[in-house]
């Protein structure tokens, strides 16, 4: 099979051997006729590309000069004159631009139907097809390039990699500070990777960009996404893995003190906890629900708030295990993960502050699962600060280390807190059909 390269500097493959056009304006006819294959390119419009506005008195013979040579290098089958102009044949497959093209329309539909790890991986095969600067008609095939890359960080988020590609997207945003997709994308990345304030920051600065050099509003796309933010919006979050209870569908509302029941006994014998009938009675046998007088939308309203504290917290908790465990296998020096935590425990700052903030409706369920949660939080942001503070103090790679005593003590501390935190909070986030959380994921 032929070959035909655009991707990259213009190459040519015809019965194996390479073709060799040492001159320009050949070499451009070729990448041309490439972009409109198997369509009728007219006359007029090829000298305009090859001329602009200043074509040679014999542009139209110069032409014709130019699609001999093509036809010898090609083969008389190859280039064919057909009124108004020439058409180059290309048979599937023989086209890398082609095989660019069907993969990212691949990955677009995956992604569209919520299959991100796939559509990143197909994205990434054609980003691979590039072997560099493309050679001729830049603008428009560096434009399928970035199209290409914003989706393959897009799918990257979308599989939960929300911290690996904030380093990409700033240097995006640096290189290309007036395009509206890669900020859009580095926002959502900074917000799942629990830096609220940091994503709000730059949507001030980017409206300060875009109004200052464009005399505009930034698009609605990122207006939208800052609203979505503010109001802490739920649909902005990457579904956690769910631990799913060993039950059967909600029951009928009838059935509810029955359901509650059998919820928190599954929860409970899954963490290796007896006395699961304190969660719905308490020690006096009463039902511990919230009381009839409590308002079933408050308490909605504080579970839907826990739950996107849960989901900034857990881009928090993921972030801190990937420098630690970039510390101790050496691919970060301990002074760089110290100051990666440092980055981390900043933004954290903001959570803690909507933590404190945090209305709590009246009801025992309610009151204990919120101080639990103040309890596991603080005790989970101390154990990194030690962590933090024993790498500051290293000044060789760690590989082979035992982390500091203090460290693993206040851990399990941390540990036990979000585990009794979970026995109390799970069953109201089933109620309202929420996520179910683990103790390791926030």
């Amino acid at each position: 099979m032929d070959d035909f390269r655009l991707l990259g500097p213009l190459e040519a493959v015809v019965d194996g051997s390479p073709v060799q056009l040492a001159a320009a304006k050949p070499r451009a006819l070729l990448a041309l006729l490439l972009l409109h294959r198997n369509r009728v390119v007219a006359t007029e419009r090829l000298i305009d590309e090859l001329w602009g506005d200043d074509p040679p008195a014999r542009a139209t013979k110069t032409l014709q000069v130019y699609v001999s040579q093509l036809r010898k290098a090609l083969g008389p089958d190859r280039l064919v004159t057909r009124p108004p102009g020439y058409l180059l044949r290309v048979e599937e497959g023989e086209l890398d631009l082609d095989r660019f093209e069907q993969l990212t329309t691949d990955a677009r539909k995956r992604l569209a139907a919520g299959d991100a790890p796939a559509a990143r991986d197909e994205l990434r095969a054609a980003l691979q097809l590039w072997r560099g600067p493309p050679e001729t008609t830049a603008a428009r095939l560096e434009e399928l390039r970035a199209a290409a890359h914003e989706d393959w960080l897009h799918a990257s988020l979308e599989s939960g990699d929300a911290a690996g590609v904030i380093p990409q997207l700033e240097e995006l945003v640096a290189s290309q500070p007036l395009r509206d997709r890669p900020r859009e994308l580095l926002m959502l990345a900074l917000y799942r990777s629990g830096r609220q304030a940091d994503a709000l920051d730059l949507f001030r600065r980017t409206r300060e960009l875009f109004v200052d050099e464009l005399g505009i509003e930034p698009g609605p796309a990122l207006r939208e996404l800052e609203q979505a933010m503010l109001r802490q919006d739920t649909d902005l979050r990457l579904a956690p893995v769910l631990r799913e209870p060993a039950a059967a569908a909600p029951p009928a509302p009838r059935r509810r003190r029955v359901w509650l029941l059998a919820a928190a006994v599954v929860v409970l014998a899954a963490a290796g906890i007896t006395g699961a009938a304190l969660l719905a009675r308490d020690g006096n046998g009463k039902n511990s629900s919230p009381p009839p007088t409590q308002s079933n939308t408050e308490l909605r309203s504080f579970v839907n708030t826990v739950e996107n504290f849960l989901a900034q917290s857990h881009e928090g908790r993921v972030e801190v295990m990937r420098v630690l465990a970039g510390a101790f296998d050496c691919s970060l020096s301990p002074q760089v993960a110290a100051a990666q935590l440092d980055g981390v425990q900043e933004n954290r700052q903001s959570l803690l502050e909507q933590l404190a903030a945090l209305h709590v409706p009246d009801g025992e369920v309610p009151l204990r699962a919120a101080n639990l949660l103040q309890q596991a939080s603080h005790a989970s942001i101390a154990a990194d600060w030690i962590y933090r503070n024993w790498l500051r103090g290293r000044t060789a790679c760690v590989r082979g280390s035992k982390p500091p005593a203090a460290a693993r003590r206040a851990d399990a501390r941390a540990t036990e807190l979000k585990a009794r935190f979970l026995t109390v909070f799970d069953p109201l986030a089933r109620r309202f059909g929420k996520q179910i959380w683990r103790a390791d994921q926030f």
